[in-house]
């Protein structure tokens, strides 16, 4: 796909935790000690996976039952919680509090920064993201990300891929849906943005199939270097 096909896009969204950072990354050393530790023979990239498809199944469960956001680092601490007891790896609150600050070392993918600044050229950039707008910020600003940004789910009062979300987006760029580009590494992300009416980019950095959904993505790509090269930027 040329950038021709992009011919009425005027801003872009990115999706954060995924998408822009490197999870396994962030986490893997810090899990890797801390279940050497606790006499734990898991192997702590599998656990970072696990524990992150429990937290994205969870932190949709308040919005589709109807009630508040919960917020999601709550809902993170609470899942990494439980899949230590599913798992049988002994934990105090302690433990995960720290897991998650002061032995994580937040990462970006590769591509990131360099693809990111190159899009900005032509694009206004915001991250639109589930997670909550104090970490959002907070992140942006440690890793010096260069989008234009940052959208909350939070401020929407629920989860994607709920259409309130993407709604809220688009209010806030003051722009028609057709004038957004998605990216996510999540095909449910994709699948909600689509639905909504925005363009939507698939980041399939792991070659995972994107699978036989009635939404598809409007181009699939590995790297946000390649869609800065896709949009002629």
């Amino acid at each position: 796909m040329t950038s021709a096909a992009f011919g009425d896009i005027r801003a872009i969204t990115l999706d954060m935790y995924g998408t822009l950072l490197d999870l396994e990354t962030s986490f893997v050393q810090g899990f890797g000690r801390f279940l050497k530790d606790k006499g734990s023979s898991r192997d702590a990239a599998e656990v970072i996976q696990i524990w992150e498809a429990v937290y994205l199944r969870e932190s949709m469960v308040d919005t589709m039952l109807g009630r508040g956001r919960t917020l999601f680092e709550k809902v993170r601490r609470d899942c990494l919680g439980q899949v230590f007891s599913t798992l049988g790896v002994p934990h105090y609150s302690d433990d995960i509090e720290r897991l998650l600050t002061t032995d994580a070392q937040v990462t970006l993918f590769p591509d990131v920064l360099e693809g990111v600044a190159a899009l900005r050229e032509d694009f206004t950039l915001s991250v639109l993201s589930n997670g909550d707008l104090v970490s959002l910020e907070r992140a942006i600003s440690g890793l010096s990300i260069p989008v234009h940004q940052a959208i909350s789910a939070e401020e929407a009062g629920a989860y994607k891929p709920h259409s309130v979300v993407y709604r809220l987006a688009a209010e806030r760029l003051n722009l028609q849906p057709n004038q957004i580009l998605h990216v996510a590494a999540h095909t449910w992300d994709i699948r909600g943005a689509k639905a909504y009416g925005f363009s939507g980019v698939y980041l399939n950095r792991d070659n995972i199939p994107y699978g036989d959904h009635s939404t598809q993505a409007d181009v699939e790509i590995t790297s946000l270097t390649q869609l800065a090269g896709i949009l002629g930027v």
